[in-house]
């Protein structure tokens, strides 16, 4: 199956302060007013393949694998 990537759990998305280009990617060191992922689709035909993700993304997909199903 073809998961779309979200760069919302990318290490390299940042926001800029640029309303004209709102979104940027410290990898490829660009801005655009697109989420960086749909501009790389968008140019190269393929999904990035330089996403990295977050730290916290990790430790919570961990959490929820090793959970029993009882909050408290």
């Amino acid at each position: 199956m073809n998961k779309q990537i979200n760069c919302n759990d990318c290490l390299s998305l940042f926001i800029t302060h640029d309303p004209k280009r709102r979104w940027g990617c410290k990898y490829f060191g660009f801005k655009s007013k697109f989420i960086p992922s749909l501009e790389v689709k968008r140019i190269t035909g393929t999904e990035c393949a330089y996403f990295s993700l977050k730290e916290s993304k990790k430790l919570q997909k961990i959490d929820i694998n090793n959970s029993n199903g009882r909050l408290a």
